[in-house]
């Protein structure tokens, strides 16, 4: 199971549909890049396999993220491509995270060929979880090193020996990969504290064991599939708060000193 493409695909769909209303130059709202991840089966039958289905979907959209980029696409890594507050995001973070923008617009049947607008709603993404983990730190709310470490270590532990490789060809480094595992958990940190979503033990049991009830196949294990599930309902559990997310990044913005520079 590769984990760590399903995990760095829903990084991005956890905000992304955030990020599309924010900027009238980005793409249009109908481009919700968080619905193929998102949905929550409203029947049995459409609860049958989800987190395995959800898991390909997301290995398909990062594998083809990641070939059909062309080196144009991207900009030199040390490169400033924005300011917020002052902070500067470097271009190894936007040429980490285009390429899921745009794999994740073609798996919804969105048109790739802009890459104009696939920059801006990348440069959205990327100003979005910055201001998020700004207010994050404004709220006091802190990633521990050794949550980082726990999460690390599941995906060693997952892949063994092919861990360099898996994590090779996702684009990432090592180091890389922890900051994007710690803006992770800050971000499903703030999504809880500040705006009241939060999933449930019970919730993740409930939803495991009705698709279980209706698969054909014995499922994995729930704990080889819980980060899904509760990426899964805490995705609809955004877009149900949708006009309350919305406001607070709309207000995070508009007292933000925000600067694009490319």
């Amino acid at each position: 199971m590769k984990k760590i493409f399903m995990l760095l695909m829903l990084i991005s769909l956890a905000v992304i549909t955030v990020a599309c209303g924010n900027d009238d130059d980005g793409p249009a709202e109908e481009n919700n890049t968080e619905e193929p991840a998102a949905e929550t089966p409203d029947s049995d039958d459409e609860a049958e396999g989800e987190p395995e289905a959800q898991e390909e979907a997301a290995d398909s959209a990062a594998a083809s993220g990641q070939q059909g980029v062309s080196d144009d696409e991207l900009v030199e890594e040390d490169q400033a491509v924005a300011t917020i507050n002052g902070e500067e995001i470097l271009g190894s973070s936007y040429n980490q995270i285009y390429p899921l923008v745009k794999s994740t617009l073609e798996q919804a049947g969105q048109e790739v060929e802009d890459t104009e607008a696939i920059k801006q709603q990348t440069l959205n993404e990327l100003i979005t979880q910055e201001l998020i983990r700004q207010d994050a730190k404004e709220e006091g709310l802190t990633v521990e090193q050794e949550e980082v470490d726990n999460e690390l270590a599941t995906y060693e532990e997952q892949f063994g020996e092919e861990y360099a490789t898996v994590l090779e060809s996702s684009g990432y480094t090592e180091e890389t990969l922890k900051e994007q595992i710690e803006n992770d958990l800050l971000s499903n940190k703030y999504m809880e504290s500040v705006l009241g979503i939060e999933v449930t033990d019970e919730e993740i049991e409930e939803y495991y064991q009705s698709a279980a009830e209706q698969s054909e196949e014995d499922l994995p294990p729930l704990e080889d599939v819980e980060d899904q599930i509760k990426q899964t309902l805490t995705s609809q559990k955004q877009q149900e708060k949708q006009e309350e997310i919305q406001a607070k990044i709309d207000e995070l913005r508009e007292n933000a000193e925000i600067e694009e520079l490319i």
